[in-house]
């Protein structure tokens, strides 16, 4: 799926009020009553709110076809909230809704077609103000402190349907059949929706829908579905519910399975960085039970400890795995920031926006490759001549370059440190001066050897937890079960610039092969950075890395005469270690078994060819690895996070499964096996 922007619905307003799809010639919802309409045919349809209360889950899931105005959602969003304050210790604590939708109302449109329920009016109000951008893809927003998680894909279901099997694969308990009528839309009454909706279904997950089309209910019989006839709507005489009594099908891709943790309910998190802060909250989040083990004696000791971080996403031009995963983790992180800073966790985070100055012809080729197959719209990314660079910027650059006007930079330590408070707050551990030196598995779960430094020396003992999720860079290969990960640790350095009564001027994030940060007033200080080097991991501060970013400073800005008075003479800095990886995404996921992986997959190919269906791959089950977030971490950590959260909890993931795969720990050998070719093992 290309990294686009899609159109908007078109609509116009009858008489009263109701809102009509232009490109369908349909009505969002009933001029009767839309809202008890959803009450009938979709809360009722599939027995809600009374279900909540025997749900055998902490999470219950809902599909949607059509978003529309949001009143399926908003309508089961109040019934969820009734339920729970009405029961607060039932087993049922969250609520996950999917919804696939082609055309999404502006803003605008979805507070006019809210103005006809004021009794959802605060429901509203919280999704409008995190209402996303109509850009392709999934959008994962946070409602009701974390109660409610909404997925929204924008796009056509019957493309994105295909490409979420593995995504969606035995984790939907109800479907809401909807959309407009399949008179007026009969491209999405598929049968590649009925055969998706039977791939997502749990065992005795149900459907409502208001139609009762011939071709609607053999579809759905022919997947499976049992299927009855009920009262419809008002004057509408029926209406289809059904169940799903078949167990789950198999896995779909073997070798990128991403099979959910047994057990979640006690999981220790290794490392003190950003990785490890977001990943606690998100367990946290879920209800579990959570420890980190930092070996360091405070928090963001490494990476994360930077005084300024860029957060902009990495566009390519070439609409790859890798350019989808940073549009969709960057939208997110955007949101996710505002919504941490709004819950109490105090961090510096500025949208001032990033210029990317254009300062070679091979970074105009780049610039040329992400405007004509990247950004078709303006609300991510836009170019931007030197004039209009200058006026943005509040400092003459004389470049052009591209605009990314919801980026910005944002204070990585005190997100780290604050973070962790708050995770202590909600019930966390936060353990330092405690060094994890050994992970060994029995029956019981795993087994952590730890070194504790204290006023006497070091004390050593033993912690056993359900999960352990290795977050802590490139130490995740001190541990014999990750070892032969490709990871490599690279320094960088990053110069910290007294301001001027000039450079104080600066008004956005300069990105060229490197980068020069606005003031932060809390110190009077800029970031310039940063260093790259593979040869040197050590932490003192070096003169020449100080040259080498004041070179490609004046170089790359050469135009900008101001850059040649930057002062880097207090020789002010600090050093960080890096965890790369070779193709700049994530490692995200269970540990693989390498030694077994290597046996078990030797003929992978043969396999392939011959359509054999190999076992799942070799993993250590439940131990997992957050980590290889190189230079982007702001961006891609809070999606990552997200990520590796519904892949222990057994919830739907919030892309697609190419980026799944991508992201997948096993595809550095997985892929050469695929091949036939001999896989590479760092020694």
């Amino acid at each position: 799926m290309k990294n686009t922007s899609i159109n908007t619905a078109s609509l116009s307003w009858n008489e009263l009020g109701t809102p009509i799809s232009e490109q369908f010639g349909d009505i969002y919802f009933s001029n009767q009553d839309g809202l008890e309409e959803t009450r009938h045919v979709f809360l009722q349809g599939n027995h809600f709110p009374a279900r909540f209360g025997t749900h055998v889950r902490s999470e219950c899931v809902i599909a949607e076809t059509g978003f529309g105005t949001g009143l399926n959602f908003l309508t089961l969003w109040q019934a969820f909230e009734q339920f729970r304050q009405a029961t607060p210790n039932a087993k049922l604590q969250r609520l996950h809704y999917v919804s696939f939708e082609q055309f999404p109302l502006t803003k605008h449109d979805l507070n006019s077609a809210h103005n006809h329920w004021h009794e959802l009016e605060k429901y509203s109000q919280e999704l409008c103000f995190q209402w996303p951008e109509p850009v392709a893809g999934c959008h994962r927003i946070i409602l009701a402190e974390g109660a409610i998680t909404l997925d929204l894909w924008f796009g056509d279901i019957n493309t994105l349907l295909p490409q979420t099997r593995q995504a969606l694969h035995n984790k939907i308990d109800a479907w809401f059949l909807d959309g407009f009528a399949p008179s007026k839309n009969p491209q999405m009454w598929s049968d590649t929706l009925f055969q998706a909706m039977a791939d997502s279904m749990r065992e005795n997950g149900t459907f409502a829908t208001f139609t009762v089309a011939g071709f609607v209910r053999r579809g759905l019989q022919n997947v499976g579905f049992e299927i009855k006839k009920v009262k419809g709507f008002g004057e509408k005489r029926e209406m289809l519910t059904g169940i799903f009594p078949h167990p789950p099908a198999t896995e779909f891709i073997p070798y990128y399975a991403r099979p959910s943790a047994t057990e979640h309910k006690d999981i220790a998190i290794i490392g003190g960085g950003v990785a490890s802060a977001l990943m606690a909250l998100c367990c946290l989040r879920r209800g579990a039970k959570v420890t980190i083990y930092c070996k360091d004696p405070q928090p963001a000791a490494n990476a994360s400890g930077n005084r300024q971080g860029v957060l902009y996403p990495l566009l390519n031009g070439k609409s790859d795995e890798l350019e989808q995963f940073f549009t969709q983790a960057f939208l997110f992180s955007h949101r996710y920031y505002k919504q941490l800073n709004q819950a109490g966790v105090a961090f510096t985070y500025q949208s001032s926006g990033v210029a990317q100055i254009i300062y070679s012809d091979k970074v105009r080729k780049k610039a040329e490759r992400i405007i004509n197959y990247s950004l078709p719209f303006t609300h991510l990314a836009r170019y931007l001549s030197k004039e209009e660079i200058n006026a943005l910027c509040g400092l003459d650059i004389n470049s052009d370059g591209l605009f990314y006007p919801q980026a910005g930079w944002l204070s990585p330590t005190e997100l780290t440190t604050n973070a962790l408070l708050f995770a202590k707050r909600l019930g966390a551990t936060c353990l330092f001066k405690h060094q994890v030196t050994q992970i060994e598995k029995d029956d019981a779960g795993w087994n952590l050897i730890i070194n504790q430094q204290n006023s006497d020396g070091c004390s050593q003992y033993i912690a056993q937890h359900d999960c352990i999720i290795l977050a802590n860079g490139q130490h995740i290969t001190d541990f014999s079960q990750s070892a032969k990960f490709p990871i490599s640790a690279v320094r960088g350095q990053v110069s910290h610039i007294p301001t001027t009564k000039n450079l104080s001027k600066l008004k956005t994030v300069l990105c060229y092969d490197g980068y020069f940060t606005p003031v932060d007033t809390q110190d009077n200080l800029h970031c310039v950075g940063a260093s790259f080097r593979r040869d040197k991991l050590d932490l003192d501060v070096s003169h020449q890395e100080q040259e080498d970013n004041k070179w490609h400073l004046t170089h790359c800005l050469s135009k900008a005469k101001w850059t040649q008075d930057v002062d880097f003479s207090q020789n002010q800095a600090r050093v960080g270690i890096r965890c790369t990886i070779r193709d700049h995404l994530p490692l995200l996921g269970e540990v693989p078994d390498f030694e077994r992986l290597v046996i078990e997959y030797k003929h992978l190919d043969r396999f392939k060819r011959r359509k054999i269906t190999p076992s799942l791959a070799p993993a250590f089950h439940q131990l997992y690895v957050f980590s290889a977030l190189g230079s982007r971490g702001l961006c891609s950590a809070p999606l990552s996070a997200e990520i590796l959260a519904s892949q222990i909890f057994d919830e739907p993931f919030p892309v697609e499964d190419k980026i799944l795969h991508a992201l997948h720990p096993n595809r550095f050998w997985v892929r050469p096996l695929l091949r036939g070719k001999p896989i590479e093992t760092k020694q």
